[in-house]
C-alpha cells in the first residue's frame, strides 16, 4: 500500500507545486481567504467530498465518510497569509502589496489538496472516516481554529495531524517530538501612568520614562533568575512609545511584548512575577502601572502514540534515516486548541535547502521552501488517515 501511494504522490508533485504557487502568488490574510478557500471547496466536491464552506467565517471542511466505521481522522491545513512584503525574486512571488505567503501555510494547502485527491482514489480502503480541515487566521489571534471548533469542526474526531514546513531542516527530512512541541503565546501590555511636565523640572514630574526603563530591565530578570533554566521561556518587549516632544516629560508610556511558555505552571508563575516586580517599580517611582495580559494560543502538545505512529510511518515510507531531532519551538500554533480536545500532533516537514536559497527563517520577507518535497507530506497524511484503526481491528 505505502509503495503505491509514493508512487501516486509523486506523480501528483507538479500539480500540488502549481497549487502551492498560485496561492503564494495571490495570499490573503486572516479570515479574507476567500479565494483559496474557493479553490479548495471546488477541487473537494470534483473528488466528492462532502464539503462545507464558510466554517469559521472562511473555512472549508472537507468529509469522506465510511458508513459503520469507528472513529474519524481530522487533517489540518491553514490558509492565511501575512501582512508582510514578500522580497524574493520568484516568478511567482506575491502579486498583492503587502500581503505573502511567509510561514507556508501556501504549502499546507497543496498538501492537504495532495492528500485529498490519494485519499479519493483510495477511499475504499479506509477503515475510519476523514474529515479536511482548511483553516483560515491561524495567524490572527484568536485564530480560525477556535472559530471552526465553535461550528463543530471537531464533532466525531477522534485523531487530529497537521504538517508544518519548516526551513531550519534539510529538505525531505522529519522532525517528530511528543509532549509538548510549540509554545503557550501571550501578548502583554504595560502601560505606566506618571505626572507630565517640563523636562526642566523632573522633580515635579513622575517620570514614566525613567520607571519605563526599570520595567525593561527587571523583567528580563524574569527568566534569567527566577524560572529555572530547564523550563526556560521568552518575556519579549517589542514596542514601547511614550511622549512626543524633546523637552516634554510625557504622562504615560506603553509597552507591548510577549510571553511564551512550553508549560502551564511556568506561564502562571512568570505573570505572577512580572505583577510582583512591576508593582516594585510602582513603589520606588511613584508611577501608576498597569498590567495585562491577552491569552492567545495554549502550549501545543503532541500526543504519544501519534507521535509514534506517524514515526513508524515516516520510517516505512521514507527510511528511518529522514527522521531528524526536533526541539521545541516558542512560536504559536491555534492547532493546539484541537491538540487540546482531541489526541494528536503536529509534524515538521523539512523544506531547507541552500542550493535553492531556502533557508530564510519563518515570517522572514525573504522566506522560500523547496517545493520538490511537498508530495512526502502528501503521501504521509494519506498513509495517516489510511492506517487510522487499521491496528485496533486487526
Amino acid at each position: 500500500m505505502n509503495k503505491a501511494i509514493l508512487d501516486e504522490a509523486r506523480v501528483l508533485s507538479p500539480r500540488i507545486v502549481a497549487w502551492r504557487r498560485d496561492f503564494h502568488q495571490h495570499p490573503e490574510l486572516g479570515f479574507e481567504e476567500v479565494r483559496t478557500a474557493g479553490i479548495v471547496a471546488a477541487e473537494l466536491e470534483r473528488l466528492g467530498y462532502k464539503v462545507r464552506r464558510g466554517v469559521g467565517k472562511t473555512g472549508v471542511v472537507g468529509d469522506l465518510d465510511v458508513a459503520g466505521a469507528p472513529g474519524r481522522m481530522l487533517l489540518r491545513a491553514d490558509m492565511d497569509a501575512l501582512p508582510v512584503q514578500e522580497a524574493t525574486d520568484d516568478e511567482f512571488a506575491s502579486v498583492v502589496p503587502g500581503k505573502a505567503h511567509l510561514c507556508g501555510h501556501d504549502a499546507h494547502v497543496a498538501m492537504l489538496l495532495g492528500a485529498a485527491n490519494l485519499l479519493a482514489a483510495h477511499r475504499k480502503e479506509l477503515r475510519s472516516s476523514v474529515r479536511l480541515m482548511f483553516q483560515p487566521a491561524e495567524e490572527r489571534p484568536m485564530g480560525g481554529a477556535a472559530a471552526m471548533m465553535a461550528e463543530g469542526v471537531l464533532e466525531g474526531v477522534d485523531r487530529a495531524v497537521a504538517i508544518h514546513v519548516f526551513t531550519a531542516h534539510e529538505a525531505g527530512t522529519w522532525g517528530l517530538l511528543a509532549g509538548p512541541v510549540m509554545a503557550a503565546v501571550d501578548r502583554l501590555t504595560i502601560v505606566i501612568h506618571g505626572r507630565g511636565g517640563h523636562a526642566a523640572t523632573p522633580e515635579l514630574c513622575l517620570d514614566p520614562v525613567v520607571a519605563a526603563a526599570q520595567a525593561i530591565m527587571n523583567l528580563q530578570t524574569i527568566m534569567s533568575r527566577r524560572i529555572k533554566p530547564l523550563d526556560a521561556g521568552v518575556l519579549s518587549l517589542c514596542s514601547i512609545h511614550g511622549g512626543e516632544a524633546f523637552n516634554v516629560i510625557p504622562e504615560t508610556v506603553t509597552i507591548v511584548g510577549t510571553l511564551r511558555a512550553h508549560s502551564p505552571s511556568m506561564r502562571d508563575r512568570a505573570k505572577r512575577y512580572a505583577r510582583e516586580i512591576l508593582s516594585g517599580i510602582e513603589l520606588g517611582t511613584g508611577t501608576r502601572i498597569e498590567l495585562s495580559f491577552d491569552d492567545s494560543y495554549p502550549v501545543t502538545v503532541n500526543n504519544p502514540q501519534v507521535v509514534e505512529d506517524a514515526r513508524r510511518a515516516v520510517t516505512e515510507l521514507f527510511g528511518a534515516a529522514t527522521i531528524v531531532p526536533q526541539e521545541k519551538k516558542f512560536g504559536g500554533e491555534d492547532f493546539s486548541f484541537l491538540l487540546e480536545k482531541v489526541p494528536g500532533a503536529m509534524l515538521f516537514l523539512g523544506v531547507g535547502n541552500v542550493k535553492k536559497g531556502a533557508t530564510a527563517s519563518h515570517h522572514h520577507p525573504g522566506f522560500k521552501i523547496d517545493e520538490d518535497v511537498l508530495w512526502q507530506g502528501a503521501a504521509l497524511e494519506t498513509c495517516l488517515a489510511l492506517e487510522h484503526h487499521a491496528e485496533r481491528q486487526a
